[in-house]
């Protein structure tokens, strides 16, 4: 078993368009690095990645194969997907009428298919360059479900391999959003999966790669949790309007869906509350809030990217006297 004294993980939320906010912060993280002198990627700087639906697909890009391809260039094909991608995944409004979305999906996926395609070819986990712990769920079997790549001596013989493109779209199913993915691993055990975005349960993926830390580095002194995410818009409801409603307020999806805002946020904010409590955890926390904008997962207009351009710039200039701390921590 490899000993670390120290433990290093990088945690990304889900948030669909949003995952722009943590791409140009870990840019410009990359940036400063680079500018100190260390230019080791993150997938040998950091322990264990974990990320959950949007913050999956980012946690993929930057651990695939090959190892040639140096964090800043992985990281610009990632700021491309959001800025010009995301305007076929996710097709304006206005091509979706809105007894369509009450009874299928908003958008077929279909587009982001071709995208995970082109990005991760055909490598699979068994490929990836560092730990990873990707959270889905599973609605066959109503459990959680951990997409996973570990060190040999962790018993990873057992893990399931799957290809990446098809990790990348199980991940981002988010139910209304984009329809549920029944994919196989390799080589096929017949075993049937109906996998959905496992940001229903663990929008921010931080405990669970907590947990998943623990297992692979028992005898670590010190967890450092690096926990990115994709900005937050804490709406509130008046009783007066939550208290008339049936399946349709609870699911509606002009005004942000809120039953899976519920609970997302909830358990986001519940999860923060305990990582900064528990013993042997340094945690780690960026943010930004997104008061003033919509809520939407799948917004690609132009309009929202310069949005959540101008965000990503003040996040930055928020974490300024931080960042220092974050690089000697992690190349110490």
């Amino acid at each position: 078993m490899t000993t670390h004294s120290i433990v290093k993980i990088l945690s990304i939320d889900g948030g669909g368009v949003r995952g722009y906010i943590p791409c140009m912060f870990l840019k410009h993280l990359r940036l400063e690095l680079n500018e100190a002198g260390y230019t080791t990627p993150f997938y040998h700087m950091f322990d264990l990645f974990a990320g959950t639906s949007t913050g999956a697909l980012i946690a993929l890009m930057l651990s695939s194969p090959p190892d040639s391809i140096q964090d800043i260039h992985r990281l610009n094909l990632l700021l491309d997907l959001y800025e010009n991608d995301t305007k076929k995944i996710f097709p304006p409004r206005h091509s979706h009428p809105f007894n369509q979305q009450l009874i299928r999906p908003k958008h077929n996926g279909k587009a982001l298919k071709r995208v995970l395609r082109k990005y991760f070819k055909s490598y699979t986990l068994k490929d990836v360059l560092t730990n990873l712990i990707i959270p889905s769920f599973d609605m066959t079997s109503m459990s959680p479900f951990f997409f996973k790549h570990r060190p040999l001596y962790s018993g990873c013989q057992d893990d399931l391999n799957f290809f990446l493109k098809d990790v990348g779209l199980a991940a981002s199913a988010a139910p209304t959003f984009l329809p549920p993915v029944n994919i196989r691993p390799i080589p096929d055990n017949k075993q049937n999966y109906c996998f959905i975005d496992g940001g229903i349960y663990s929008n921010n993926p931080s405990l669970c790669a907590y947990i998943e830390a623990r297992k692979l580095y028992p005898n670590a002194k010190k967890y450092l949790v690096f926990s990115i995410g994709t900005g937050g818009i804490h709406r509130s409801f008046e009783c007066k309007k939550v208290k008339h409603w049936g399946i349709m307020g609870w699911m509606n999806p002009f005004d942000g869906v809120p039953l899976i805002t519920t609970i997302m946020y909830s358990q986001q904010e519940s999860i923060e509350h305990m990582l900064r409590y528990l013993p042997s955890i340094d945690f780690y926390r960026f943010d930004i809030s997104l008061q003033g904008s919509t809520n939407e997962l799948d917004d690609a207009s132009d309009r929202y990217l310069t949005f959540l351009k101008g965000k990503s710039a003040e996040m930055i200039l928020n974490y300024k006297n931080t960042i220092p701390k974050i690089i000697n921590l992690l190349t110490s």
